[in-house]
Formats: C-alpha cells, structure tokens, sequence
C-alpha cells in the first residue's frame, strides 16, 4: 500500500493523530487504519500483519531508572521505527504506555517474522542489555477472522510468553534467529482424540519430525498464527468446525496456503474426496493410517513445499534487488513501490484476477531491475543524455528481462511488463516496437503508471512536477495515441479517491 495513504500530520507533534512523547501516530489513528487495512483485506484479499511490541518490565525499569530514562527508551524505541525498522508503507504507532503495534502490509507472515526478528535485535543492540521486547505477531485474513480475533490471538501468545518468562518474537527466541541453520520440519497435528494424537506423534518424532499438536479448530489457528508449521495433519471430524472448513480459511489465506494439508479421515467415499479437492487439500489419509504410506506422502509434500519456498526466496532476492538498484538511482527513491501499489490498484478497477494483480504488483517492482547494468554516472547524469548514452539507458529492459527469465513460470505476466513497459501504442516505444493490441492490459498499465510517477519524483537533471501538472501531461500523451486513454482515465479516478481519503484523514487529525 502507498505511503500517501497514511497522512502525516501538517501541524506540531501534539496533533490529535500523534503520539506526544515518541511522534509515532497514536491508537486513534492506529485503529482507523486498521480498520482499514481490513476492509482491504476483506475485498481484494490482500494480507497484513499485525504486531504488537512490549517492553519486558516496564515499571521495573522506570522504579531502576527513573522516568526520565523510561521516556527516553520509549524515544529511542519510536526513532528506530520511525527511520530504519520498517518500509515506508508501513505504519507504527504508540498504542499504551509500554506498546507499540506495527502494521506490515501485503506481506505474508513468515516474511515478516524475519523483518520483526531482525527489528526486535536491532532495538535490543541499540538500547542496552537491560532492555527486553516481547512481540507478537498475527496474520489476517485466516490467522483472525476479525479485529477481535486478532487482537485476542496476539494477547494469548503474549500471556503465553510472558507466563515463561521468555520472550520472543513469535515462537522465535534470540538464540533462533539464526535463518541459515536448517531445522527439522515442524507437523501440526489436529484431532481431538488423544489415542490418534498419541500414536501419530510417536511416530513421526521417532522420523525426526518436530511435532505439535491441537485438539480443535480455535487452538489449531493459533497455532498456526505464531508458529511456522511444514505440514498438516487434518481430522475432518472437530468439535467446533469440521476439517473441511479449517482447510478451506488455510487455502485461502495469503500466510497459510502454501501449508500442505492432509486430510485423515475415516471416510472412504468419492464424495468427500471431492469435497476435500474442493476445499484444497492436499492428500487424504484414511484411518488408520499405514505407518509406510503416512511417512512417504509426509516426505513429498515437505519436499515440494521447500522448492516452493526456494522460489519464493529467489523471489525475494529478487525484489532485495530492485531495491538496491533504487538507491542506486539517487533520484528515485520509494519509485518501485509507488508503481507497484497504484497499478495494483488500477489492476483492480479493470477487474483482474489474483493471479493478473500479483503479476502486475511484481512487474511494478521488478521493472526496472535491469539497471543494474547501467552505469552509474548515466543513472544520475544532471544534464540530458547522449545519444550513445541514451542507447545504453534503454538497454535496462533487456538486462532486466534476462535477469528474471529463468523464473518465467513463477513471474507470470511480470516478465512481460519488465522488457515492455517502455513500449507505446502508436510503436514508438522500446525495445520491440511493439504497438496497438500487441501490447497487454497489464503493460500499458505499468507504462502509465510509471510515467506518471517519473514526472512527480525529482530526477537529476529536473526537479519533480506537480501531480496535477503531471496528470495533464500523462492525457496529453494518451490523445497524441502513445498512452491508453482508458488507463489514464482511471489513474485520474484513483488520483481523486485519494486525494478524498486524505483530505478525510487530515479532517479527522484536525479534530
């Protein structure tokens, strides 16, 4: 989600939507935006994380210290958030005296868990031994149904930790946090009888498998909100949701679908084969289980869902890429996640699919990885380029578009938008001339989109246009026949909403 989104205050550090002490924004604020962030979750099925921070101990450290010293670690803590714990998409807010709560949007949980422990240790280097930080991390949609569900999954894992006197990020304590060292697979088993629990989990501890286990749907979801579980053991039979429906909030949950999930059942049928295809099983077990048979469908589906992960990390890579190659561009800081956000958005307006939207959102980022081969003193040149250097510049789709080739399969359309987001209607674009109709929905998206926010943003050799004078010269360019009319209509809609949501933010800041 773009930053705009999100309205800093215009006036002093006292405004109604900041926090006095720390300048974060404050629990009005952080509760409308949540609000929000639902409602988009909810209609477009994008997820977010909620995570709530506390400081071990507080009063403690205020009665040792002094509340003086207590005021400046909250300080300290807020400065860390405000400017290097989290992307500037994000939101981070003061909510009580000793917590603070971070929304990390359209981002998938166990990504986040990496960013928060990573977060967490850098508060705890900056601020001394004599800190300690409980976080609890939650995901929506699936983890919680509703905001009540996600606060009260968040305060059972702190309750948890707490009465421990162990604190960590998630199940994740400091000595954990080590991402290269490769652990057993951890199963979830679900069932709400004991003997079935019993023997299932003898079995696969004797395999080397890490095991934990649920008697219900409620606790299962739980679960699988704080821990990073490999696989899935569903009975369909629980006392408070079939394993049907528990299967089905998995699947279709951005954190949690990619989970392998095996449904064991003492039903032999066709018919509730096809109801757990439906609802996006895996595999089916039928009880009892053969011991041989149970550990070999285990052992597969644990092995396709590390290559699925190895791709998503190479994604990932991948994306860590694009942002380097962004601050190598001094001029177009925060440029990917603009594109990507408001295409996105447009995407949606043109009523594309899931799968077209996470095309177009990964081609917004990755379409312009491909300066990396470009030299840096053409990058950030203050007067016009050369013709041979112009030459050189264009041939940043083509480096781009080797560069992600071998994961065609995984970036779908993206691939497309990284070579040919440079291409024009009329076929004066670059690098295959392509023009009219050879040119997808999804490309002439990303081209007016990425128009339109290199004219707002300050490049070497110009300073940055108004958006409103920018909107004007993006429909210029669609009536001289190089942009699609029907794509800048809708930019100039999504322009105008949000000019409306901030124009209510600020109202409400005011008040």
């Amino acid at each position: 989600m773009d930053k705009s989104l999100y309205v800093r205050p215009k006036s002093h550090p006292q405004s109604a939507c900041q926090d006095e002490l720390t300048g974060l924004f404050n629990q009005d604020f952080f509760q409308l935006t949540l609000d929000r962030e639902i409602e988009l979750s909810r209609r477009y099925g994008s997820p977010f994380v909620l995570a709530l921070l506390d400081i071990d101990n507080f009063r403690g450290y205020n009665e040792k210290y002094g509340r003086t010293a207590g005021d400046n670690l909250l300080k300290g803590i807020g400065n860390i958030l405000k400017h290097c714990g989290i992307r500037q998409s994000d939101l981070a807010t003061r909510i009580s005296a000793d917590r603070f709560a971070l929304l990390l949007v359209e981002i998938t949980l166990p990504v986040a868990k990496k960013v928060l422990s990573r977060l967490q240790q850098e508060i705890m280097e900056s601020l001394g031994n004599d800190v300690t930080l409980s976080m609890s991390v939650v995901s929506f949609p699936g983890n919680a149904s509703t905001k009540e569900n996600l606060f009260f999954i968040a305060e059972d894992f702190f309750s948890r930790t707490k009465a421990l006197r162990n604190p960590q990020v998630s199940g994740f304590n400091n000595h954990s946090l080590d991402l290269s060292k490769k652990e057993s697979a951890q199963i979830l088993l679900i069932d709400d009888e004991p003997i079935n629990i019993e023997l299932l989990s003898n079995l696969l501890i004797n395999d080397g498998y890490q095991v934990l286990h649920a008697n219900n749907a409620k606790e299962a979801l739980q679960l699988v909100a704080r821990e990073d579980i490999d696989l899935i053991l569903l009975d369909i039979i629980l006392p408070d949701m079939d394993g049907y429906e528990v299967c089905a909030l998995l699947k279709q949950a951005e954190a949690t679908r990619m989970i392998p999930v095996i449904l064991v059942t003492s039903l032999n049928s066709i018919k509730s084969k096809i109801k757990g295809i439906e609802c996006g099983a895996d595999d089916f077990i039928t009880k009892p289980p053969d011991p041989d048979e149970i550990l070999a469908r285990i052992h597969s589906l644990i092995h396709l869902k590390n290559l699925n992960n190895n791709l998503t990390s190479i994604e990932n890579v991948l994306m860590s890429l694009a942002n380097i190659i962004e601050a190598k561009d001094s001029y177009t800081e925060g440029h990917i996640q603009r594109v990507a956000s408001i295409a996105l958005e447009i995407g949606k307006q043109f009523g594309m699919q899931k799968e077209e939207l996470e095309s177009l959102k990964l081609g917004g980022i990755l379409h312009d990885i491909g300066k990396i081969g470009i030299p840096g003193e053409i990058l950030n040149k203050t007067t016009p380029l050369t013709a041979d250097e112009w030459i050189i510049m264009k041939k940043h789709v083509q480096i781009g578009y080797n560069i992600c080739l071998p994961l065609q399969k995984n970036l779908g359309s993206a691939l497309e938008i990284i070579r040919h987001h440079h291409e024009r209607l009329d076929g004066s674009g670059y690098p295959d001339g392509l023009y009219g109709d050879q040119i997808s929905l999804a490309v002439r998206i990303m081209a007016v989109v990425d128009t339109y926010d290199a004219l707002t943003t300050k490049r070497s050799y110009r300073k940055a246009i108004s958006p409103s004078e920018s909107l004007k010269i993006v429909e210029q360019y669609a009536l001289d026949g190089t942009l699609d009319p029907e794509v800048v209509k809708q930019l100039k809609y999504y322009i105008i909403r949000q000019e409306m949501i901030e124009n209510k933010q600020e109202m409400l800041c005011a008040s």
